[in-house]
């Protein structure tokens, strides 16, 4: 029994140890470096769309959901916030989860609606919607204030931390511990048997349904709960970043590619390969700004690089990594 048993401790021992960097290393780089407000802008948007990242892979990845509108359900949470605080005076910790949880009967709303579909027809469908939502909120300039632009109220101090934004960290620390519980959640998600089940929809539906399984139930779980969390860091962005206007580029079409791109950079079907990937691509930009157009055509050659050396995502050289 003890030759059996150690492997497995040994294999969890050093999947905690891993862990523990991995946290460590979020904790202390930002700190460390806290007079330079580059870096820690850089930890922000990089830990924001790694985390986007791991819920758009939850959906695609375990699910086999395509969803072209997954930056209209950020734009459910960062509004769904923001007019909760500006027009019914609600708190800004508790719009949080107001935009968080607009963004999650979104979903269900819109799984209802589209996941009988298959395959392209659910992502189609998932479009459409997020545009209807974001042309709505830009013909409303009477209540969302529209393209003039929706200026958001910073989060209000707690337990002693100051939420201005001239204060960078605090609002890092914040998105951490959102960040880990979305994780967290995802994980236990697709380590029971809502993840087999998720896995097994994605694999043969048909099967599944012989099997007693409703696949449009296991699938509304999944859904619900990835845009839950998406719509929580929409609300977060929604705050952090002071205005919201519901253009394409911040809420349209690219934002979605670009959280698909971190997705399958990162390796689908992995979580944690989404996070790897978010500080590997926002932190590529971010460095080579200064080289303008040059810097697309080397983030080009980087996702040309990935596709041809690590066809299954950058999660697939973790052996090389640790």
């Amino acid at each position: 029994m003890s030759i059996l048993g150690s492997p497995r401790k040994g294999m969890d021992a050093s999947r905690y140890i891993k862990v523990a960097l991995v946290l460590a290393f979020l904790i202390a780089v930002p700190w460390i470096w806290r007079e330079n407000r580059f870096i820690t802008t850089i930890f922000i948007s990089a830990l924001m769309f790694g985390i986007w990242g791991v819920m758009y892979d939850l959906q695609i990845g375990y699910g086999g959901l395509i969803n072209f509108g997954f930056a209209g359900f950020i734009l459910a949470g960062a509004y769904g916030s923001a007019l909760a605080v500006l027009h019914y005076e609600i708190n800004p910790w508790v719009a949080m989860f107001i935009g968080a949880t607009t963004a999650g009967v979104l979903g269900f709303l819109t799984g209802v609606v589209t996941l009988r579909l298959q395959g392209i027809f659910v992502g189609l469908a998932t479009w459409f919607l997020a545009e209807m939502l974001r042309l709505t909120i830009s013909n409303t300039p009477g209540y969302t204030r529209g393209m003039l632009g929706l200026a958001v109220k910073p989060l209000p101090d707690l337990f002693g931390f100051n939420f201005s934004r001239a204060e960078l960290l605090p609002y890092y620390y914040l998105l951490l511990i959102l960040s880990i519980m979305a994780f967290a959640v995802a994980v236990l998600m697709v380590n029971s048997r809502i993840g087999l089940s998720f896995k097994a929809i994605r694999e043969d539906q048909l099967a599944t349904e012989t099997l007693g399984l409703s696949p449009t139930k296991y699938k509304l779980i999944n859904f619900t709960t990835a845009c839950f969390f998406t719509g929580l860091i929409g609300a977060f962005y929604a705050h952090y970043i002071g205005i919201l206007t519901p253009d394409t580029t911040e809420f349209g079409v690219p934002r979605t590619v670009e959280v698909l791109t971190v997705a399958y950079v990162g390796g689908r079907g992995t979580l944690w390969g989404s996070i790897l990937a978010g500080f590997v691509l926002i932190g590529f930009q971010e460095y080579f700004r200064e080289l303008g157009a040059w810097r697309l055509v080397m983030y080009g050659a980087l996702l040309i690089a990935v596709m041809i050396y690590a066809p299954k995502g950058l999660s697939s050289i973790k052996k090389y990594i640790w």
